[in-house]
């Protein structure tokens, strides 16, 4: 079939602007509203990649600036409709961050701003601490972190860590909307993205036992049934304490120390008490206590081969909040800890730079932001940068390689595959700050594009947002409470070349990686949503905003 893949959600008047055919057309025309031709060109032709499969000709339309919404032609095939407007992305920024307020555990819902997605009052008991005989722990709040209803500090402290890092990167992001109810600490009002990552930090508070250790997740002994989450009634249990969960929030509390003092300074001093008192346990216990799933449970796992991404972020932020030079002295000593690791032990999923990396797992690439922001000339924040250009620098020869000026090999169609993307695009953007060259816009906006429809399923991964935005995420309440559409804004995990559930069996194993994806809500391995890949979507924006 002839197509013509764009960006379904739209193009900024002064950005780059690309579609994608997969068919032989040398003339293509943009059309307006009414049908008449507003600009007219020839494509490129690229040639076959690998990741789509597909015979590429690209057709680049920049000169197209004025307001409006239009259509590609070319040959007998048109695409879908998209904006040309400034403003093309502000509902987007707004429904990715509104989701966090959707996913939220606990009594915290309103109706009268999760409309039609309201839910009462969920998991509001007590949870037990798996193994031990000591009293039950209220863990009430914070954010369900996926398709399920489990509540994870490492998954959670990483999704705080990328919208936090905007604000530090990107100031406006204060200035973002996202229909919640308003919060008003030590008399202050605060921005909405503050307000909705205090509900999660709140929780984190929660899971830090009086030792300073964290534990590493609550959730039901199995996953709910899809069912809504208030009817998800079955034991809640504490699973044990590991050194990367503890980490993890030493670090995501310092981090918000950092933002929350000019708002509440009695709160951003709880942080970052707790963050200390994390640290201290970390320091008496230097030896990994990793994490798998014990008998009998059959929740998410988010185990981790080392800890010394974790502790290298956490002493990093540290470093970064109070400027101590013993917090240094330990990021150095994690640092070569970790390059020498990285040398001897092969890494599952991430091609590139283990110090650029800023997902679930691997989380040294958010210590290297806190370094990079508080920019200091020493050996090691220079080394990251370094890290940061060298990687930039992969990705735009990855790009090269493909007719969708995409920052993916084959290889990073993983589970998650969308998510593998806004890391790269993350790194992108603090390269173009790094360099301040824009050089790296480009990359970004083609990530962008990719992700809301040129793909060759053309499909948008992003609920709400294109004429073919998927409609059918693996998450228990959109699949229970009878409405027809999700709400806006969720992120799927996108091609997943492993096909790791049964129904994603139904695609082809010989497919294109692009093409390994099914709009399905069984589809865990394909089409899941997390609350960490939102966040880096709204960092990237982020980026977008403060360039236009």
């Amino acid at each position: 079939m002839n197509s013509i893949w764009v960006d379904q959600v739209g193009y900024l008047p002064n950005g780059k602007k690309r579609a994608v055919l997969n068919f032989d057309a040398d003339e293509f025309e943009v059309t307006d509203e009414s049908g008449k031709t507003v600009l007219s060109g020839h494509t490129d032709h690229f040639g076959t990649d690998e990741i789509s499969g597909e015979d590429i000709y690209v057709a680049v339309f920049d000169e197209l600036n004025t307001d409006g919404r239009y259509r590609i032609k070319a040959g007998d095939a048109t695409s879908v409709s998209f904006k040309v407007s400034g403003d093309v992305y502000n509902g987007l920024m707004k429904d990715l961050l509104k989701c966090f307020y959707y996913l939220r555990c606990g009594d915290a819902l309103d109706p009268e701003y999760a409309g039609e997605y309201y839910h009462a009052p969920c998991h509001m008991s007590a949870a037990k601490v798996f193994g031990e005989d000591v009293p039950e722990v209220n863990v009430t709040g914070g954010w369900h972190d996926a398709g399920d209803f489990g509540r994870y500090s490492t998954a959670g402290a990483v999704a705080v860590a990328h919208l936090l890092y905007g604000v530090r990167f990107f100031g406006d992001l204060l200035n973002t909307g996202s229909d919640i109810p308003k919060v008003v600490s030590a008399g202050k009002t605060l921005p909405d993205i503050l307000a909705e990552v205090k509900v999660e930090l709140d929780f984190l508070l929660k899971m830090q036992r009086e030792d300073g250790g964290v534990w590493h997740k609550v959730t039901t002994l199995y996953h709910a049934e899809f069912i809504m989450p208030e009817d998800d009634h079955d034991d809640l249990y504490l699973f044990p304490v590991s050194s990367m969960a503890t980490a993890d929030i030493a670090a995501v509390f310092a981090l918000a120390y950092t933002i929350y003092k000019d708002y509440d300074g009695a709160y951003a001093d709880k942080l970052l008490a707790a963050s200390l008192k994390a640290y201290e346990w970390l320091k008496a216990n230097p030896e990994p206590l990793l994490f798998h799933n014990p008998p009998g449970n059959g929740t998410g796992d988010y185990s981790e081969d080392e800890d010394i991404s974790n502790r290298f972020w956490a002493a990093c932020a540290l470093y970064e909040a109070s400027g101590e030079d013993k917090y240094l002295k330990d990021a150095c000593a994690e640092y070569k800890s970790l390059a020498d690791y990285d040398a001897h032990a092969p890494r599952k999923g991430y091609q590139g730079d283990v110090f650029t990396c800023m997902g679930w797992a691997e989380v040294a690439g958010l210590g290297s932001m806190s370094l990079i922001l508080r920019d200091e000339n020493n050996a090691l924040t220079d080394s990251i940068k370094q890290s940061f250009m060298k990687e930039a620098g992969r990705l735009r020869t990855v790009a090269s390689k493909n007719g969708f000026n995409l920052c993916m090999s084959k290889a990073d169609f993983i589970w998650g595959s969308n998510m593998e993307l806004l890391k790269y695009m993350m790194i992108l953007s603090i390269a173009d700050r790094l360099d301040g060259s824009d050089k790296y816009i480009d990359l970004i906006t083609s990530g962008i594009d990719y992700l809301l429809g040129m793909n060759s399923m053309d499909t948008s991964y992003v609920t709400g947002h294109g004429e073919h935005a998927y409609r059918n995420p693996h998450l228990r309440p959109t699949v229970a409470d009878g409405i027809e559409e999700p709400w806006p804004g969720l992120v799927s995990g996108g091609p997943n070349m492993g096909l790791q559930d049964a129904r994603a069996k139904d695609v082809d194993p010989d497919s294109a990686p692009m093409k390994c994806y099914l709009d399905h809500e069984d589809c865990y391995s394909l089409n899941e949503i997390t609350i960490y890949w939102n966040s880096p979507f709204v960092f990237v924006l982020a980026h977008i905003f403060s360039n236009t």
